[in-house]
């Protein structure tokens, strides 16, 4: 009986994190996107660290999973005569998929009327064995160097990156890896900056590891944080660690606390709460 009660206990615990990881991954309205006005492959052949086999990539419910061809999708406005500013969007999704309509197609439209040029990240997920997060920063770290290459052409003079949930993962690691680009790198890309010139972090997800685990380099671009006092999947905690964290490094940070909404606080067009009016305080930040 004794045998009974603890498999009992065992496998209901297995099913709650198998309900907590999906609710992570799946959480949010379902929203279709809008097509970009260019799709770019950041790797020429395999990304770097391809582990076969690879499952096949597929859409379900408008999410994209599986991905081992990273993307970058630009939402190009109308040409302007001044440069403007440009923010890679990097989607939530707990590293299984992406939520590209809720977190980048969403939001093209308010950021065009403000000038701002969008990217899309279609960043590496868990597509099988793969280092997920080292898949995903290093994705990152590429499309900003390529969006740096480009910039003449798509008339940007700064670049900035955003990431919701997991997503914010991604552009927190990216705090800790960016650099001034290699000057004698073969491929041209690679001599670019991968330090993007502002971050924001929405509801940024610490994925089961302390502040400790990413540390932030020196001299760090300014910090957007949002963040919701009763958010359980990326506690309001973590989001003051990351503050603390580079404002040591001599970082400037912008904090956008709202009471409720949890992990859904800041979906644009879709929360109804105090968190659904992140984009002044974002813009105000830009502006500076």
């Amino acid at each position: 009986m004794i045998q009974f009660q603890r498999l009992r206990i065992f496998w209901m615990m297995v099913f709650c994190i198998m309900g907590s990881s999906r609710s992570l991954a799946e959480s949010g309205a379902v929203l279709p996107w809008p097509k970009p006005t260019q799709v770019l492959r950041l790797w020429e052949g395999d990304a770097p660290g391809l582990v076969s086999p690879a499952k096949a990539e597929e859409i379900v419910n408008e999410r994209i999973r599986n991905v081992s061809v990273p993307e970058l999708w630009a939402y190009l406005p109308e040409k302007s005569e001044k440069k403007r500013t440009a923010i890679l969007i990097c989607p939530g999704g707990g590293y299984v998929l992406h939520s590209m309509g809720l977190h980048v197609g969403n939001v093209v439209q308010v950021f065009h009327d403000q000038e701002i040029v969008v990217f899309g990240l279609k960043y590496r997920t868990r597509y099988g064995a793969n280092a997920v997060e080292e898949d995903a920063v290093a994705d990152c770290a590429r499309a900003v160097r390529m969006i740096r290459q480009h910039a003449e052409a798509w008339g940007i003079s700064r670049i900035g990156v955003q990431g919701y949930s997991a997503g914010g993962n991604v552009a927190l690691n990216l705090l800790g890896r960016f650099d001034s680009g290699k000057a004698d790198a073969i491929e041209p890309v690679e001599r670019f900056s991968s330090r993007p010139d502002f971050v924001a972090l929405m509801c940024p997800w610490p994925n089961g590891k302390p502040i400790a685990s990413y540390p932030v380099k020196a001299d760090p671009p300014p910090i957007f944080i949002a963040a919701a006092e009763d958010d359980k999947v990326a506690p309001l905690s973590f989001a003051m660690d990351i503050a603390d964290a580079v404002k040591r490094q001599g970082g400037q940070v912008k904090m956008f606390v709202v009471p409720d909404g949890g992990h859904a606080a800041f979906h644009y067009g879709v929360s109804k709460g105090a968190g659904a009016k992140w984009p002044d305080a974002l813009f105000e930040m830009i502006r500076k």
